[in-house]
């Protein structure tokens, strides 16, 4: 008699157990941003309707759920307006990462617009959507044969226009 009513406390008392509501708890330590994928030596080509529009060459690439991330990369973007007031940008980095329509260049950044423009810097975020080049931070670089040095980037590619703070202009009488 004993034994059965033990039984059937338990019976009660895992019935009872199972309708309590049970929360997972995630800590930080439990979300890890793992890579997807990691790609060796990748080259990336963009057609446009015409043409081939941007071509991405990078020593590794890493895909993680949100973002991708290439390393010792650069990014070549052809001018696909039909008056060409110049053909090719071309953006190297130690480290891109794409978010989105934001490309944000970190490490020994170089963009270079055909011949005339070449800009040093050691940041540069660039939007694709609009192909405007802007920076926070300081920048050297030549504008022709002349140096300009500043901060505070604004390079729109669409309406060939550009502003800066702190601009250091120094032109070149011979050319």
């Amino acid at each position: 008699m004993g034994v059965k009513i033990f039984v059937n406390a338990l019976l009660v008392l895992a019935i009872g157990v199972y309708f309590i509501p049970v929360e997972n708890k995630k800590t930080r330590e439990d979300i890890k941003d793992i890579p997807l994928v990691v790609f060796e030596n990748p080259k990336m080509y963009t057609l446009s309707e015409n043409t081939l529009s941007r071509v991405v060459n990078a020593s590794h690439a890493v895909k993680y759920q949100n973002r991708d991330e290439m390393f010792n990369a650069n990014i070549i973007i052809k001018n696909e307006k039909v008056k060409k007031d110049f053909l090719v940008d071309k953006i190297k980095s130690d480290l891109i990462i794409n978010h989105g329509d934001i490309l944000t260049f970190k490490g020994n950044v170089n963009y270079q617009r055909d011949y005339f423009i070449n800009l040093d810097t050691s940041k540069l975020y660039y939007n694709t959507k609009d192909k405007i080049a802007y920076n926070d931070v300081a920048y050297k670089g030549n504008y022709y044969k002349s140096t300009v040095d500043g901060t505070d980037l604004y390079l729109d590619s669409v309406n060939s226009s550009m502003k800066s703070k702190n601009v250091h202009f120094e032109i070149d009488m011979k050319n």
